[in-house]
């Protein structure tokens, strides 16, 4: 039945009342829940204060504004109460901060937020009334709710600005930073491959308990649960489906834009600020000299630096689209003023706009419809699942059921952590292949017991049974023998490796290969590891090193650090400061919205939400 609602909200008619119904209910659910704590305040800031209630409903449109409409109680799990707490907290006090520095903001400033604002246009891009209304009432927004939220966006963009705007730092700590970043290392080394662990005689069972007992917090197991789950994707039913040949025509009708593939250019790109440099660059050009020649005597730039591959039109920014695909083949354009700085194009492929052949878009029409009518499919055969779960069936049951007219595989996973490993006594530890929902899905269902139909990912539904939980545990030596010995041969392979290589530096002497590498460097030689980079970076002394790196040991000495030369140019800079004023805001933002709620007597009184939340979960 639920499935089957859902389902008609396709219907614009149906969302209307639908809003209407979700509003009754809300309302209804607020009252019922709060049992006449409604209009008790959990937050005060002189005369103004947030209820109960009003954090009940603003939670109750978020969560109901979600695609998967969750329930009340796995909105509080997932603490999104406490993210509505933090808004009105926020809000308060820039708003009161506002007032006490007799801040205001202009109502041009609100009509332009507004006829701004994508969600509010109509096709051709102009602000819609319609659009406007409508999409504030599927987001459960009044105007003047809406009005408000402008107002405190403004307060804070105005509050801020001082250290908003600070994107400019001193010459000396950029450099500092981009000296960091173009370090050279020159370096001697060798690679040594791994000893093969048949060179390793098998330990007595002695030594391998001194490992274990060694190493005891390595081999705690916490708190895990042994599960059954369902798997249900539209391919399941797929073998249901019957396609017609109108069915087939209409949706190639409705899909026929998609095949026409449109033109593509593949271009060469070169954007800089400094004008004088494009002028002569574009001079050159014109005097018959070639762009990749030019680019790099004046930009240091190769064609593969320059070449942006191809690119549809709507892919451009719109102060160059039109010009570029206007332009020959071959031609050059520019210099353009973009919001990047002056760009100057070269055109040097033009790909033909044309239609995919018939019977290729005819089949991908007919695979669409499978997928659309399997998914049609599914969703039914959800609401008899649904139907099961209530009549008592279990795991194994629903899978046998006629509904799916097929044997569905009911799978098994043991000794899932919180954290989503994966335990076991004889293999080491895995991270769980699941995303979070369904982890989630894992700790919040009851032992014995089947959790809700989720969806996991995209169009894949799942029902869990949780079999067992299992307590934390310290397995004794015996019981994960094969465990331990795995770990102390690691260990050994590494040693014993590292032994011998040091052994043939010893006797040779030296380190018979020399290179320069670079922070940016992804390989050297056969190995092809940013993270033995990394470490070659942090090395702090003139000794051989031995690094191990997948199957090597790396044997390496620093001979001495240099900064590679580099233009510390307009964008870099800016780019650099950019970085350094977002991370500079968000840290002091969290600062200064504390100092505010101490100079706003701000009063918080989260029990009662805490009780109404603990007592209704």
């Amino acid at each position: 039945m639920l499935r089957a609602l859902r389902n008609q909200t396709k219907s614009i008619f149906f969302k209307c009342f639908l809003v209407l119904l979700i509003c009754g209910f809300a309302l209804w659910g607020v009252g019922d829940l709060t049992g006449g704590v409604g209009e008790k305040k959990v937050l005060t800031i002189d005369n103004d204060y947030v209820t109960v209630e009003k954090v009940i409903n603003e939670l109750n449109r978020i969560r109901y504004s979600l695609p998967d409409r969750p329930s009340l109680q796995e909105a509080i799990k997932k603490g999104m109460h406490k993210s509505v707490l933090q808004k009105f907290e926020q809000e308060m006090l820039l708003n009161s901060e506002a007032k006490s520095l007799k801040l205001s903001v202009p109502m041009t400033v609100k009509t332009k937020a507004i006829s701004q604002e994508n969600a509010f246009k109509d096709p051709l891009g102009k602000f819609s009334q319609n659009k406007f209304l409508q999409s504030l009432k599927n987001a459960g927004l009044s105007e003047a709710n809406y009005l408000e939220m402008i107002n405190s966006e403004a307060n804070l963009k105005q509050i801020t600005m001082p250290y908003s705007l600070n994107e400019y730092y001193d010459d000396k700590i950029i450099k500092k930073l981009m000296d960091w970043q173009n370090q050279i290392r020159t370096i001697n080394y060798e690679i040594y491959e791994m000893i093969n662990k048949n060179e390793i005689s098998k330990p007595a069972d002695s030594i391998l308990k001194t490992f274990y007992n060694n190493n005891k917090e390595n081999y705690k197991i916490p708190i895990t649960r042994n599960i059954k789950f369902l798997e249900i994707d539209p391919s399941i039913f797929e073998d249901q489906v019957v396609i017609n040949q109108k069915q087939v025509n209409e949706k190639y009708e409705i899909e026929k834009s998609n095949y026409f593939i449109p033109e593509k250019r593949e271009l060469l790109q070169i954007t800089t600020q400094d004008q004088t440099k494009a002028k002569k660059f574009m001079n050159s050009i014109d005097k018959g000299n070639a762009f990749d020649d030019l680019a790099k005597e004046y930009f240091d730039l190769s064609e593969n630096d320059t070449n942006i591959g191809y690119l549809e039109k709507s892919d451009l920014p719109s102060d160059s689209a039109d010009k570029i695909f206007k332009g020959k083949l071959n031609q050059v354009l520019g210099p353009i003023k973009t919001k990047f700085g002056l760009t100057i194009y070269k055109i040097i492929n033009i790909a033909e706009e044309k239609q995919v052949n018939y019977e290729d878009s005819i089949k991908d029409v007919k695979e669409k419809l499978l997928k659309e009518l399997s998914l049609d499919i599914l969703f039914e055969k959800l609401d008899e699942v649904e139907d099961l779960i209530a009549e008592g069936n279990n795991l194994d049951e629903i899978s046998k059921s006629e509904l799916f007219n097929k044997n569905v595989t009911v799978k098994n996973i043991k000794m899932i952590s919180k954290n989503g490993f994966i335990y076991s006594y004889s293999t080491a530890k895995k991270f769980f292949s699941k995303n979070k929902v369904f982890l989630e899905n894992v700790w919040s269902t009851n032992v014995n017991e089947l959790s809700e139909i989720f969806n996991s990912n995209e169009d894949t539904y799942n029902l869990i049974e949780v079999t067992n939980e299992n307590a934390e545990e310290l397995p004794l030596f015996v019981k994960i023998r094969t465990n331990v010995y795995n770990d102390w041969l690691n260990k050994e392979l590494i040693l014993k490796s590292k032994e011998k290589a040091k052994e043939s530096v010893l006797t040779k002497n030296n380190l018979s290969s020399k290179m320069n590498i670079e922070r940016t460097s992804k390989s050297i030689d056969k190995i092809n590891d940013t993270f033995l980079i990394n470490k070659i970076f942090d090395i702090e002394n003139k000794k051989v090193n031995y690094l191990q790196s997948q199957n090597y040991i790396f044997a390496v000495k620093v001979l001495n650090t240099t900064t590679k030369k580099y233009d510390l140019n307009k964008e870099i800079y800016n780019n650099f400061n950019k970085t350094l004023s977002s991370s500079f805001f968000n840290d002091f933002l969290n600062f200064y919205l504390q100092n505010l709620g101490v100079k706003h007597k701000l009063k918080r009184d989260f029990s009662l939400i805490n009780e109404l939340f603990i007592n209704n979960n």
